[in-house]
Parts: structure tokens; C-alpha cells; sequence
């Protein structure tokens, strides 16, 4: 035993792996970092494109409730210049009493239904379901108030005319 054991020499790689598996990792590394930036772009796009989209509808939904606002406004006044001539025109036909002035609140009373103070307090008779008189004798003599033998002097024919200019 005196000689020395000689064992062969192995060269094992050591800790570094070999130049390909290196190239490998370095490629699979770029190729993960271009596809999440290419996700990222795309992402960012989409974003841009919804909120143009969006802010194009908001645009579009403004100029439409501008016009609706503009033609209801033009509607209400096209309205009150109707109910406006309407009046002026009643006005105009209706029969002037010929009370002197002042008369209303002077306690004049001749006896017509018009002329009767109303109750200060009714209650819940004054709200009733049930026809006031005269109104059922006006129902059944076809349609005109009873009005103690005299004819009636409204005239129906300007209202008719105005009601159908309404429509």
C-alpha cells in the first residue's frame, strides 16, 4: 500500500448552465416582457377609444337635450301667446256689467244667485257629489240652466270657434 491511488479526472459543468439554456432564458424573458407591454398598449387604447366614445354620446345627449329644451320652451311660448290671445279674445265678447263701480263690495243685492254672499264656512256639504239645483232640470232639458223662464244670453259659438282652433 504504499502507492498512491490515482482516480481520473471528470469535468463536471459546474454551477453555470450552458450557453444555450442561457440564450433560452434571455429570449423567453423578452418575449414575456414585449407581449405584457403589447397587452399594455392595448389596454390603453381600448381605454382611449371608450372614452372618446363616451364623451361623444354625453356631446350627442347635450345637443339633444338643448333642442328638446329649445322646442318645449318654444312650445310654452307659442302656448301662453295662444291662452294670451284666448283671454283678450273673451275678454273682448264677454257682456260688461253694467253695476256702477264700486258695487261689488257695497252689498247690493238684487237677487240673483250671483249677487248672494257665499258662506264663510261650508263644511262638507259644500263639496258634495249631489247635482246643486237647477243643474238636474238643466240635464233634462238639454243641457241649458234652469234659469227661472228666461233664455240664456251666453254665447257658445265663440268658445266652439276657439276650441276648434285649439286642436
Amino acid at each position: 500500500m504504499g502507492q498512491p491511488v490515482v482516480l481520473p479526472k471528470f469535468e463536471l459543468p459546474g454551477d453555470k448552465p450552458h450557453w444555450a439554456v442561457r440564450a433560452a432564458w434571455i429570449t423567453s424573458g423578452v418575449l414575456l416582457l414585449s407581449i405584457v407591454g403589447l397587452g399594455a398598449v392595448i389596454v390603453h387604447h381600448r381605454n382611449l377609444q371608450t372614452e372618446a366614445h363616451l364623451a361623444k354620446a354625453r356631446a350627442i345627449a347635450q345637443v339633444k337635450a338643448d333642442a328638446e329644451a329649445k322646442v318645449a320652451m318654444a312650445a310654452a311660448e307659442a302656448k301662453a301667446k295662444r291662452e294670451a290671445e284666448l283671454a283678450a279674445k273673451l275678454a273682448a265678447q264677454a257682456p260688461r256689467p253694467s253695476a256702477p263701480p264700486g258695487a261689488e263690495g257695497a252689498g247690493l243685492n238684487d237677487g240673483s244667485p250671483a249677487a248672494k254672499p257665499a258662506k264663510a264656512s261650508r263644511g262638507h256639504r259644500g263639496r258634495s257629489s249631489h247635482p246643486a239645483k237647477g243643474t238636474r232640470m238643466a240635464a233634462k232639458s238639454g243641457g241649458k240652466p234652469d234659469s227661472g223662464g228666461k233664455p240664456s244670453t251666453r254665447n257658445d259659438d265663440a268658445i266652439d270657434a276657439l276650441l276648434k282652433k285649439m286642436k
